[in-house]
């Protein structure tokens, strides 16, 4: 938990510092950052748990390396295959919940947050009344203002209201405009409230008034309406479209890629362990780092043969010939670790680590 803590931390704000800027330009309200940051999050624990989990079983690994107590396990005849089936079994369970997440609350989240996106790099900036002009920047609406007194009140008001079928026209000597949450509030003070045409017109005098209005019924903040993307169609949605023959080769590479991503939980697993068999007086970086370059390595691979399956230049089946080689690759060097015969090239790799070190320590 505290490696997912950690690394989905890092993400979010990365993806946080990029939309404050868009915020502030805007003037939206913090809520809705809030509200785009939740959709994202399903998408982001695809991603970050694999390396949460593989993070997590490095420094355990390393701590049992350091302290010898992997050394009494593998005397007293304890396999590794022993010792971490338990952490096997609980990478299952997490991959088969990032499955269920892949499929149904992903591409929810994904929608949300893109039309969020959208709606705000389209949305139309707050009103601003200039005096004695008549403005219709605010869908039906007409708002005319005479001035502003020393307090900033609006003086010689008028609000025409076109929301109903039959118009409403307010009138008042002076007007102050909140902005609370999504909502632009109107206080009128001393005027009159006009409503119908010709014989069925109807007044009422007011001393105070107040008139609200919706931010998304005035389109300052509407989610748009587009065809659906593939990465934003739900599992069963894409399943169908593949069964039926209509599916395009980024609806194939989306289903595929969904059924894959979590599948990088278990080889991650399997490359724990070589990466983490150290000597007692190695450095622990060298290890961290040996994991992070295999990660990179990992989604890189799976990003570039998604997009060659994207654009039709490869079978979809690339993809899971990409995952069964790391796959391969980690039950090998799992075995290797296993019979205390790590590849030697990895053996050079500790050396030097350790030689680093004590260089280090000597100057």
């Amino acid at each position: 938990m505290g490696a997912l803590a950690v690394v989905i931390g890092i993400l979010l704000l990365g993806r946080l510092l990029k939309l404050i800027a868009l915020f502030a330009d805007k003037g939206v309200e913090w809520g809705v950052m809030a509200s785009m940051m939740a959709a994202i999050l399903p998408y982001f624990l695809i991603i970050t748990i694999p390396m949460a989990f593989f993070f997590a079983m490095q420094h355990v690994i390393l701590r049992l390396y350091q302290s010898s107590e992997m050394d009494a396990f593998r005397a007293a005849g304890i396999s590794f295959f022993r010792l971490f089936r338990v952490l096997f079994v609980v990478a299952m369970v997490l991959a088969v919940l990032l499955e269920v997440t892949a499929m149904h609350w992903m591409p929810q989240g994904q929608k949300l947050f893109q039309g969020l996106l959208m709606a705000i790099q389209k949305m139309k900036p707050a009103p601003g009344f200039e005096p004695l002009r008549f403005n219709q920047d605010l869908e039906n609406f007409t708002i005319y203002v005479q001035g502003q007194d020393a307090e900033g009140r609006f003086k010689g008001f008028m609000l025409e209201d076109r929301r109903s079928t039959t118009p409403v026209v307010y009138m008042a000597e002076t007007a102050t405009l909140e902005h609370i949450a999504d909502v632009l509030r109107f206080t009128l003070f001393n005027g009159v409230r006009l409503e119908g045409q010709a014989n069925k017109l109807r007044s009422i005098a007011f001393e105070r008034y107040q008139v609200g209005m919706d931010l998304g019924a005035l389109g300052l903040l509407k989610v748009p309406t587009w065809n659906i993307r593939s990465f934003e169609m739900e599992g069963t949605a894409l399943w169908s479209a593949i069964q039926d023959g209509t599916a395009r080769p980024d609806m194939i590479s989306e289903w595929h890629r969904r059924l894959l991503m979590p599948t990088t939980l278990l080889v991650l697993f399997l490359f724990a362990l070589p990466l983490s068999h150290t000597a007692k007086r190695s450095s622990k970086a060298s290890s961290y780092l040996l994991g992070i370059g295999i990660m990179i390595l990992i989604y890189n691979v799976q990003l570039a043969l998604h997009q060659q399956v994207t654009h039709g230049d490869a079978h979809w089946y690339v993809m899971w010939l990409g995952q069964a080689a790391f796959l391969i690759l980690g039950l090998w060097l799992f075995r290797r670790a296993s019979q205390d015969r790590i590849p030697s090239l990895m053996e050079q790799a500790w050396v030097r680590a350790i030689f680093s070190r004590k260089k280090v320590v000597k100057s």
